[in-house]
């Protein structure tokens, strides 16, 4: 009998060792949890025009600019912005500058006025956005040309620096929308976006999960895989900055 106590007492020893340590492969489901295995690199693409405001766009004196950074559009190396949107979102990244102001232009192929601004700058480094207003309505399968420029002299044109680009405002398809209707979660929605080349909606949902939840280490890796995927590791680590605002 104390052999049959002692065996029963190691066989239950034994499954409860053997229990604690087998690995588990599901986890406990968190409020908000986004998943591990999102990757979120968009596909690459020919080089187009300069992105930033060195090398192509206005070039700026020393004045303009507190630091060797420069103005900078958030885009793929194409920069050719692409949307489903017809009122997309825009993402700089603004250096440190005395300027106190910003204008952006939207026109379309023929060269007619779709959308101007001029934007208050609040003088603080960092990525910021601008989305188009309501009254605005891009078509789809059109393309666009847009220009974004500091105002670091209003007298004087040539100190100022400025970037442009181009966006054209395409559509989803079915299989497409099947896969966005599927995704549960943000970053998943992110994931299908980039994979099918479509940058704005990408970039949008990465910035705004960025800002709800900064400390966000699935979150932040996304956004820094994101830029790093289309060559703008330099700013990776820069801010979102809540600096702009439209005066009309």
């Amino acid at each position: 009998m104390g052999y049959q106590k002692s065996s029963l007492h190691l066989a239950t020893l034994s499954i409860a060792l053997c229990v604690a340590f087998t690995p588990l492969y599901f986890q406990t489901p968190q409020l908000g949890a986004q998943p591990l295995y999102v990757s979120i690199k968009f596909p690459r693409t020919p080089v187009g025009s300069p992105r930033s405001s060195i090398g192509g766009a206005t070039r700026s004196p020393i004045s303009c600019l507190r630091s060797n950074s420069t103005l900078i559009v958030l885009s793929p190396q194409s920069n050719v912005i692409t949307t489903v949107s017809a009122q997309p979102t825009f993402f700089w990244y603004i250096p440190k500058t005395p300027a106190k102001s910003a204008k952006f232009v939207v026109s379309d192929q023929q060269g007619q006025l779709v959308y101007q601004t001029t934007l208050t700058l609040k003088g603080i480094p960092g990525v910021v956005k601008l989305s188009l207003p309501k009254n605005v309505a891009l078509d789809t399968g059109q393309e666009y040309d847009w220009k974004f420029g500091l105002t670091c002299n209003p007298d004087n044109e040539s100190e100022n620096i400025a970037v442009e680009g181009s966006l054209k405002r395409t559509g989803l398809t079915s299989a497409q929308r099947n896969q966005l209707a599927a995704a549960k979660q943000p970053l998943k929605k992110a994931e299908v976006y980039a994979k099918a080349g479509i940058w704005q909606e990408t970039i949008s949902i990465l910035a705004q999960l960025r800002h709800d939840r900064p400390s966000d280490r699935n979150i932040n890796a996304a956004w820094k895989e994101l830029l790093e995927s289309v060559e703008l590791k330099e700013i990776a680590n820069a801010p979102l900055v809540e600096c702009c605002r439209a005066d009309n």
